[in-house]
């Protein structure tokens, strides 16, 4: 089962993932509680990110980081990962647009239009 936000185009397979999403990016604290904090051996001690394997503790950290080493050469857009820099100058510098088959939606992910075929057009 895949889940998609309503508010911006974030999609996820993990449930915990897209409810954690919609409270730290929408502010959204109605959001019952779906962390598995009993069985979470990790804790973000910036935000309620779980999990129960460090390495991804680690790699989540780096959001709070100030630090971002990669630098956008056609603006000012910094980021701590080098594939979000490659998406940002595609879709906002190259202006790369993935349309629908079916109908005139766009977007910039893959994973996007196909959750939107599944979603829009193959009910």
């Amino acid at each position: 089962m895949q889940y998609l936000c309503t508010s911006c185009q974030y999609m996820t397979v993990n449930k915990k993932c897209y409810f954690q999403h919609l409270r730290n990016k929408h502010h959204d604290n109605s959001i019952e509680n779906t962390s598995t904090a009993t069985n979470s051996k990790y804790t973000c001690s910036l935000c309620d990110y779980q999990t129960n394997k460090k390495p991804l503790l680690k790699a989540h950290q780096v959001i709070h980081s100030e630090l971002k080493a990669w630098q956008c050469t056609h603006c000012s857009y910094k980021t701590f990962r080098e594939s979000n820099l490659k998406h940002h100058v595609k879709s906002i510098h190259e202006n790369l647009r993935l349309p629908c088959e079916l109908c005139s939606y766009t977007t910039t992910r893959n994973s996007y239009l196909k959750a939107h075929i599944k979603f829009v057009h193959l009910k």
